[in-house]
């Protein structure tokens, strides 16, 4: 494996990426690709994340290191990952869970120490900033998502930037090997994309995510997770394409709307935390200097299930994830990525206790009043 060091980018704003996906882990995948990971070797990762990453991780043959999160938070302890880290690791995925940003600095210096390359997950975000700078510049390379539940939703893909020249390089060519979906994927895609558009409301959020699980299961839909890949048996035909020319043009279009997303974000989390108010409801903590643009607003409740199930009868868009550790597996599954019960557990309590709230373009006002007083009362 080549070592790489992060090289931060000044780059102000999300520009257009120039490397495409089929889905955010493939991006992932083709990163670590590039930076010759394989079979034998570990990449740290935290818990409280969801099957996606160690997906990308497992596909290309190395196993994910889990590294616990912080006791107040949601991102990365840089000090646990210090601890775990040993010779069979060759990089750090860094999830800014939520759109929070991770402690980047000092889980550079960590990188920096071991001299192991930063990959910064940015799915959950496009706009979030520390000290003024976007994350995803701060490592030698990011990944990012555009499918149902992210903050620009293409229909489904991802990309790849890279702040290093010569990874970028090595990303550029791998990109080219890639294929498109098939005629039947894309049309059942884009079939999925319209009526996304035309049905999702917050008020159907539990209807059509019943609906949506229930097409997966059939192969009507395309689910959000793939089989577990096994050792020897490769990876799934995901990882062999890139992203459809129609998604890509779409994606492109909805990029030009990032700040206009970013700014009703905002808004609508100014409600919830002006709305929510209550000892027994924790608010997330925001590191100074940083700023969140959240693809949705995680809050710590008491009696979890319930309020879940509340929410489902009023029809009010409450969403659970993560569910557990490795979202959606259970404790028993997720020996099957490598997760061992009780390594992380202060993910593994927040699994237990945190819901999070839409922050989306067509949350209204009158939703966010019937979602403050659903908390409110459960509070």
């Amino acid at each position: 494996m080549t070592r790489l060091t992060n090289s931060p980018s000044d780059e102000p704003t999300f520009c257009l990426p120039k490397l495409t996906y089929f889905r955010g882990r493939v991006a992932l995948y083709s990163i670590l690709q590039a930076l010759g990971i394989g079979s034998g070797d570990e990449v740290a990762t935290q818990a409280f994340t969801c099957l996606a990453v160690p997906e990308g991780i497992m596909a290309t043959g190395a196993r994910p290191l889990f590294i616990d999160i912080t006791g107040d938070g949601f991102n990365l302890d840089a000090r646990d990952l210090e601890q775990k880290l040993d010779a069979r690791t060759k990089a750090i995925v860094v999830q800014h869970t939520f759109g929070i940003p991770a402690d980047i600095q000092r889980i550079l210096k960590v990188a920096e120490k071991w001299g192991l390359p930063v990959i910064e997950d940015c799915c959950h975000t496009l706009a979030s900033k520390i000290d003024g700078q976007r994350v995803g510049t701060f490592g030698a390379a990011a990944f990012y998502s555009y499918e149902w539940g992210k903050p620009i939703v293409a229909g489904l893909g991802g990309s790849a930037t890279a702040n290093h020249p010569e990874l970028f390089e090595r990303l550029e060519k791998e990109h080219q090997s890639l294929g498109n979906p098939g005629l039947l994927p894309q049309l059942k895609l884009e079939a999925q994309y319209l009526a996304y558009w035309a049905l999702y409301r917050p008020q159907w959020y539990w209807t059509l995510r019943r609906l949506f699980h229930r097409s997966s299961k059939i192969g009507l839909a395309k689910g959000n997770y793939n089989a577990i890949p096994e050792e020897g048996n490769g990876a799934s035909h995901d990882f062999r394409w890139g992203m459809a020319p129609r998604f890509r043009r779409r994606l492109f279009r909805a990029l030009g709307h990032v700040e206009q997303h970013a700014s009703h974000a905002r808004q609508v989390v100014e409600q919830y935390q002006a709305g929510v108010d209550s000892p027994h409801v924790t608010h997330p903590l925001i590191n100074d200097g940083d700023e969140a643009v959240f693809a949705r607003y995680p809050l710590r409740v008491p009696d979890k299930p319930r309020l879940l199930a509340n929410a489902s009868q009023q029809g009010i868009e409450l969403a659970e994830w993560y569910n557990t550790p490795i979202h959606p597996l259970t404790q028993r599954n997720a020996e099957q990525v490598n997760y061992q019960a009780d390594s992380c557990p202060h993910a593994e309590q927040r699994a237990a206790e945190v819901v999070s709230l839409p922050t989306h373009r067509r949350v209204t006002r009158r939703y966010i009043g019937r979602a403050v007083e659903l908390l409110q009362e459960a509070a």
